[in-house]
């Protein structure tokens, strides 16, 4: 069993273990210890309460997994843990008061008279509910962390780490893991670009090849992460680091003097005590990724269940302006390589690429018909994508779906453009409002960084931002060509 799988299975555990003992001690002083005499009742009984003690724990455990307390927090602080623990429950409690004390307020709102139980009983009860919880979640995560750390200590489930730069350089890396056992980490060797020191021993620890050494020894040797040392120097060496992991699932770390070698936004986790950027990891938490997936289903089936009629009108301008079919499937290579029938409204002349073989669209195509040139500048010959988005092939916002020959091809040219297949094809993007249509290899250049960029700092919020955009192109005609 992986570090993560066994640090979620036991933290979903302990919460829910202190979250029930947070209800019943609740109970205890509300009711049975005398310390509030206005509620002490020796009458009540405790077994009457459990299946409402067990529908807020299950409620607590969702909100929990949606404020991302469900992440992999056994390499990030405790101090941030705890101050998402508490906004956590504070906004439970939020929650949970305006629930119970829904009737209440609406006798506010009719009368303007605040309730006796509205004002005091409810609000000390709720008060020393919530106050338990933050006490027993806190601890509990205080107790299930030091159970890990013992765990990891004794090499029980850690994950196995390689450095990338086979000398001197290293030695404080590693010293640094070997201080730090409570992590869950383990350096089990080296990747270096000089291919002579493959099967030498560096620190105590084999050099298992170069770089094109990787995609082989990190599925034989179940290595989760590499880590860049401060002897890779050369942007070209992070290029290639980036093409033989790319099909790897790895998270790939480098050191802080690495900033100006790649362009970008990079996130920094303390790891070993010592702040590593974390290169293209997925960023978005599980509970967004379920949200933006629920985002697509459900825009798309509105997009195609309102707008029936007017597609039903493009799909018959279509047919009527240009002869062959209404709509044009192509493959295209999504994420994780997948491939899959890309649907769009034909904007092209039949069998345009009969003699041109796979090109790039231009401004001024001749292959466009006058028709489709109106539809790319709206966007609206990527309706039917939507369909592809409800099969779960496409998001609404991410990088634009390629072909095979394509990707072939610029990932010799662009050696990190394979990195981009990591992430679910949308129909639109940060590179689609930022950027023109690809002419040019320049032109993919530049859009690659804004995929990327999209990639490193994905969120729901962000998705949104690119949809607002995305429509004032539609309107506007701005970016498109």
């Amino acid at each position: 069993m992986g570090t993560r799988i066994f640090e979620k299975i036991l933290t979903f555990i302990f919460d829910f273990v202190a979250i029930s003992l947070a209800f019943a001690a609740a109970f205890f002083l509300r009711y049975k210890s005398g310390v509030f005499p206005s509620t002490y009742d020796p009458n009540l009984l405790f077994a009457d309460y459990r299946d409402p003690m067990l529908i807020l724990s299950g409620t607590w455990l969702i909100l929990f997994f949606l404020t991302g307390l469900y992440r992999d927090w056994y390499k990030e602080s405790r101090v941030d843990e705890f101050f998402v623990v508490c906004r956590t429950v504070l906004f439970g409690a939020g929650l949970l008061f305006l629930i119970i004390s829904a009737d209440d307020i609406i006798t506010f709102a009719r009368t303007g008279v605040v309730p006796h139980l509205f004002s005091q009983t409810r609000f000390t009860v709720l008060a020393t509910y919530i106050g338990c919880v933050l006490v027993m979640a806190t601890l509990n995560r205080f107790l299930m962390h030091t159970l890990l750390a013992w765990f990891f200590a004794r090499g029980i489930w850690v994950s196995k780490m390689a450095i990338i730069g086979a000398d001197d350089s290293s030695h404080s890396l590693i010293r640094s893991v070997h201080q730090h056992p409570q992590l869950g980490c383990e350096v089990v060797g080296f990747f270096d670009k000089d291919g002579a020191k493959k099967n030498t021993v560096v620190a105590g620890h084999p050099v298992f090849g170069d770089y094109s050494d990787m995609p082989e020894t990190i599925k034989r040797e179940r290595i989760t992460g590499l880590i860049i040392s401060h002897m890779t120097t050369d942007a070209d060496d992070i290029m290639d680091i980036l093409r033989y992991t790319a099909e790897q699932k790895v998270s790939i770390y480098m050191v802080p003097s690495m900033l100006d070698v790649i362009s970008g936004h990079y996130k920094t986790q303390q790891i070993f005590g010592v702040p590593l950027m974390v290169l293209l990891q997925d960023h978005m938490p599980g509970w967004e990724a379920q949200l933006k997936r629920l985002m697509d289903i459900a825009v798309s089936m509105l997009v195609l269940s309102i707008g029936a009629p007017f597609w039903a009108i493009v799909y018959a301008l279509v047919k009527l302006t240009s002869p062959g079919p209404a709509v044009f499937r192509q493959e295209r290579i999504g994420q994780n390589g997948k491939p899959f029938v890309m649907m769009k409204f034909r904007s092209m002349y039949i069998d345009a690429e009969t003699r041109s073989g796979p090109v790039w669209a231009t401004e001024n195509d001749p292959r466009i018909t006058p028709f489709g040139r109106f539809m790319r500048k709206t966007r609206l010959d990527e309706i039917p994508q939507f369909i592809n988005v409800l099969r779960g092939e496409m998001s609404l916002v991410g990088p634009r779906p390629e072909r095979a020959f394509f990707i072939e091809k610029l990932t010799v040219e662009i050696p990190w453009y394979i990195r981009r297949i990591k992430m679910k094809p949308g129909i639109t993007g940060w590179a689609q409002v930022k950027h023109k249509y690809d002419e040019t290899i320049d032109d993919v250049r530049q859009k690659v960084m804004y995929d990327l960029y999209y990639f490193e700092n994905m969120s729901i919020l962000l998705d949104i931002k690119i949809l607002l955009r995305t429509i004032m192109v539609v309107f506007t005609g701005k970016g498109a060509h």
